[in-house]
């Protein structure tokens, strides 16, 4: 019981902290204010986490792995490339140009300068992971005939790239208001129909 209290304190400073940082900022979003944003005094703010840049990290964490969870669950079934590369290209462009990650990642590129390390865990955790999982699915597609992958890693990559294309920039250039489900299922068929193209092997 104790520690079902402490995990959904954590929770309820995580949920605060975030809307701080990502309202007024890193460097305006006082622990004090978190604390009161929150409901707890300071002093159990400091038992959680040891400063802001604690509290930080973790929130970024926390968000990281809830993203990273979203693509996964699309790699897990072996399916048919086309179907997968469909499903996980239009999540990954919905979740890219979603209001909470772009100010999610407007806060970690403000803060890398800032924060020693913190680029590299994000990116090590996030990023680099979404792309092993593809990476892993495409070999084993090429293990089975149906694609014919020399470098997962790079494929992956690219994949990721083209379905974003300039999408997430608009987003974090504030020049566009979003894109439709539409443009998104338009944007993805375009990359994966580019994709397999150059990798799906010829029957």
């Amino acid at each position: 019981m104790r520690q079902s209290r402490w995990g959904l304190k954590d929770d309820q400073i995580l949920e605060a902290a975030e809307r701080v940082f990502f309202t007024v900022g890193f460097a305006e979003g006082s622990m004090q204010t978190i604390a009161r944003e929150a409901g707890v005094s300071k002093q159990t703010l400091y038992h959680h986490y040891t400063g802001k840049s604690d509290l930080f990290r973790a929130v970024v964490d926390k968000r990281v792995r809830q993203l990273l969870s979203q693509l996964a669950e699309e790699v897990v079934a072996e399916r048919a490339p086309r179907h997968v590369l469909m499903d996980l290209g239009e999540e990954f462009l919905q979740m890219v140009v979603a209001p909470e990650c772009v100010e999610l990642h407007r806060a970690i590129v403000t803060e890398v300068p800032r924060q020693p390390g913190l680029g590299e865990t994000v990116y090590v955790n996030g990023p680099a992971q979404a792309v092993t999982m593809l990476a892993d699915y495409l070999r084993r597609q090429t293990a089975v005939g149906n694609l014919d992958v020399g470098e997962p890693e790079l494929a992956a990559e690219q994949f990721f790239g083209m379905t974003m294309g300039h999408c997430q920039l608009r987003a974090l250039f504030g020049v566009a208001e979003g894109v439709s489900g539409a443009d998104i299922r338009a944007r993805t068929t375009a990359a994966v129909d580019v994709f397999l193209a150059a990798y799906e092997t010829k029957s």
